[in-house]
């Protein structure tokens, strides 16, 4: 064969044919030769040259037939996901009110523990003070130092060391502090000039 009809055939025609397809494409509006246009003045010339710029082109991109039908379904999820916003809402509304009253409730609880009798108090620090460090710590270990604060102000110096000694030493040292402040229902004393 000759080396022209190789050139043709191998080089020439696939261009072609390729150069076609794209024609094609644009033609039915595939390609967006207009925004192609648009952007680029080269590319006007040469649209308006092989004959691309024509009124009659489809100005959008032909839209797949499967996106022109409308779902049967789409009522009914609009439908749910309103009722799921407005439960979401009305969720979120009562989790709030909860909150509110857990700490309403703690508050009234840290009340009640706060307001405890102070005979009673005394009364069971000699309670305490007649059993074992380590059987009181036990015990101890069960309580808010709040309480144990109370009760330990209350017990003999020397069963408190006893105390205190058997305590895990992060704790014996927040009660420590505490034990070393004034009693907070006391006012401080005023000072004198």
């Amino acid at each position: 064969m000759s080396k022209l009809i190789k050139l043709f055939l191998f080089a020439v025609f696939p261009l072609f044919l390729i150069l076609g397809g794209l024609y094609g494409l644009a033609k039915v509006g595939v390609i967006p030769v207009r925004k192609l246009a648009a952007k680029n003045r080269l590319a006007r010339q040469v649209v308006r040259l092989i004959g691309l710029d024509s009124s009659k082109l489809p100005a959008v991109q032909v839209t797949p037939a499967r996106a022109l039908v409308t779902d049967p379904l789409d009522s009914q999820r609009k439908v749910l996901l309103a009722q799921k916003t407005a439960f979401d809402k009305e969720r979120s509304d009562w989790e709030n009110v909860q909150k509110v009253q857990a700490k309403t409730a703690a508050a009234k609880a840290a009340e009640q523990r706060a307001a405890v009798d102070p005979k009673s108090i005394a009364r069971m620090a000699t309670v305490y003070e007649q059993m074992p460090a380590d059987t009181a710590n036990k015990i101890f270990s069960k309580l808010p130092d709040p309480e144990v604060i109370a009760l330990l102000r209350k017990m003999d110096e020397k069963k408190v060391g006893q105390i205190l000694a058997i305590v895990p030493p992060d704790r014996a040292a927040r009660m420590t502090l505490s034990l070393s402040k004034p009693i907070a229902s006391t006012p401080p004393p005023a000072e004198t000039e």
